[in-house]
């Protein structure tokens, strides 16, 4: 921790914040505007340090949207944790109590020790991007509910007719909803010139499609051009996990899966079609099965290897051609 830091422990909650700092008691605060603001001058109020480091856990929007807030006002730097690491620091310092204010002291005292890595939002471009496409998917999946849903249905006996044609209406308007994001996504990358730069790129490695060029800049987010490579992996969860103890544990290795599950779900259709169209995934493949490695084994490296090409061509910003570069 820099010298003139003053590190604080957020815990965040739908409505309220607790708050944690050195030489101060945890305080309460109202999670709206006029109580973030409160927070901001109440760890301001001792000794005034030159930066207001405050960290919390990953809550999905709570957390993003706190960030965004404090970040606003000067001086203020913020630091958005894991919550597996603030689980197992707690863990590890034998806490056996769990309340929103011991939770706040744990992340503070995480915050002390760590210093976390400072966070910033995406680009507005991107938060947008990653809006609809998460909204396309999401309006994917209910679809394939109310098929299956549909198609159990016609094995009723003697249905209600209002039943299947309230099956029908939504399956009807889910459709429609679909059908206009997609449209959005569309009318997005069209409009940015960076982010549409950014989709023809991935569109030139073969086995993706605008669709999971889409996806994987979406859920990969800055990561993809800004983390190395060992981080940007850990980061999909595609790092190897290994359990290996002297001479006589020795488990199969398998992936972390400690990571971004949308972004897995994003490279796994292009590697499979890699397998067969792309010439470096294709030689990847083959060359892994004829080491006797099981072809899952096989087929998660290769979504590794794409996301690593897929790295390699945006930082580059030259198109795939395997005859010039491996790109891994």
């Amino acid at each position: 921790m820099c010298k003139g830091t003053l590190p604080i422990g957020i815990d965040v909650g739908k409505d309220k914040l607790w708050a944690a700092a050195a030489d101060q008691k945890p305080r309460c605060f109202e999670h709206t505007a006029q109580g973030i603001g409160e927070l901001y001058a109440w760890a301001r109020q001792a000794n005034p340090p030159d930066i207001l480091h405050f960290c919390m856990e990953a809550t999905g929007v709570y957390s993003q949207s706190l960030a965004v807030r404090l970040l606003q006002y000067p001086q203020a730097r913020v630091s958005i944790i894991n919550p597996g690491q603030i689980a197992a620091f707690a863990k590890a310092q034998l806490r056996r109590t769990k309340t929103d204010k011991v939770d706040a002291l744990t992340i503070l005292a995480f915050a002390q020790s760590q210093n976390p890595a400072p966070w910033k939002p995406e680009s507005l471009v991107l938060q947008q991007l990653q809006a609809l496409v998460a909204q396309a998917d999401a309006l994917r999946s209910s679809i394939s509910q109310w098929a299956n849903r549909d198609h159990t249905q016609s094995f009723v006996p003697n249905l209600p007719v209002p039943v299947r044609r309230s099956t029908t209406a939504i399956q009807r308007s889910l459709t429609r909803q679909l059908t206009k994001i997609e449209k959005a996504i569309e009318d997005l990358c069209a409009v940015d010139p960076h982010l549409k730069n950014q989709v023809d790129l991935l569109c030139t490695i073969p086995g993706i499609a605008r669709h999971s060029a889409t996806r994987i800049l979406a859920y990969g987010k800055s990561p993809l051009t800004e983390y190395s490579v060992r981080s940007l992996v850990a980061h999909a969860g595609l790092a190897p996990r290994h359990h290996q103890s002297g001479t006589s544990v020795y488990r199969k290795s398998h992936i972390a899966k400690q990571g971004n599950k949308q972004l897995r779900h994003a490279l796994y259709m292009p590697t499979l079609v890699g397998i067969v169209h792309n010439p470096i995934i294709k030689a990847h493949y083959q060359h892994l099965l004829e080491n006797d490695k099981p072809k899952m084994v096989a087929l998660v490296a290769c979504m590794k290897k794409l996301l690593l090409i897929s790295r390699a061509i945006l930082i580059t910003n030259k198109p795939f051609n395997p005859d010039l570069i491996t790109l891994t």
